[in-house]
């Protein structure tokens, strides 16, 4: 049974010597302001994945837009995890957040956890059994999308999609994200430095997922939220870029309206509802 849970504090870091779940992921998301986005990832996971242990934790950051209400409630029908915040943390702490409750909680750990940004759309079945069995080729700690990082001058992860070990990947030096626009770099950088093996997946680029971009700062400009700290850069970075993959818009699109048709009006029950296999 999901749930809602207020939380908030320092970076929990992974247990040592507590058995993990074979096969048990959990995904963890940052929302803010993006409800129908949120809601089509909520499905995609629910819908499209083939994968039998699979959990979510979203951290809603002081959504305005009618995220909160929506994923209170379909927390509240089994769908996800809500961890709510009656502030905007950003999205490094945020994601911290919801990887610490996963340390903190009792029972069960999850073997694998799977970092999304709400604007990700998983798009094919077999996504999961698929990176995992990369990841696993290679003795990897991390699995991720290889891309051009023109700050840095250097080609790493996408931050949009991370598939990573937290039993290794989770720890004093290596772990977490940064309240900065690249909030991935650090840990990374840190795994990298540590020795722990980096499988590359073509997540986009094989049309595993889909990432829409930009899609909090389209919702700060969208609202003309001159107070953001992020106001200035959504000016001129609020377009989708679908990570340049070709066809990807389109097939965004086209589950884009089969999640409509299945939801309607957007409700939490109308999410869960869609979310529930039909039978």
């Amino acid at each position: 049974m999901e749930q809602e849970v207020q939380m908030s504090g320092e970076v929990v870091w992974w247990p040592e010597g507590v058995p993990a779940a074979r096969d048990r992921v959990a995904v963890v998301c940052a929302s803010y302001n993006t409800k129908e986005l949120t809601g089509l990832l909520l499905w995609s996971l629910r819908r499209i994945v083939r994968w039998p242990d699979l959990g979510i934790v979203v951290v809603d950051n002081e959504s305005r837009d009618g995220s909160a209400e929506m994923l209170a409630g379909a927390a509240r029908e089994g769908v996800c995890t809500l961890l709510a915040n009656d502030t905007n943390t950003g999205h490094g702490p945020a994601l911290n957040q919801a990887i610490s409750w996963l340390a903190a909680r009792p029972g069960p750990l999850p073997e694998w956890v799977w970092v999304l940004d709400s604007d990700v759309v998983a798009a094919r079945p077999g996504v999961l059994a698929e990176a995992l069995a990369a990841a696993r080729d290679q003795s990897a700690a991390l699995a991720g999308e290889p891309q051009w990082d023109p700050w840095h001058q250097a080609e790493r992860f996408g931050n949009y999609c991370l598939l990573f070990d937290p039993a290794r990947v989770w720890r004093p030096g290596t772990g977490s994200f940064t309240d900065d626009g690249d909030p991935a770099f650090g840990l990374l950088s840190s795994a990298a430095q540590a020795g722990l093996g980096l499988a590359a997946f073509p997540f986009t680029a094989a049309g595993h997922v889909i990432h829409r971009g930009r899609s909090s700062l389209a919702a700060v400009y969208a609202a003309d939220d001159r107070a953001h700290r992020d106001y200035d850069w959504a000016v001129g970075h609020h377009e989708p870029h679908f990570g340049q993959v070709p066809g990807a818009a389109e097939r965004h699109r086209d589950l884009l309206r089969a999640f409509r048709d299945q939801t309607g009006p957007l409700t939490a029950a109308s999410l869960a509802a869609a979310c529930r296999e039909p039978g």
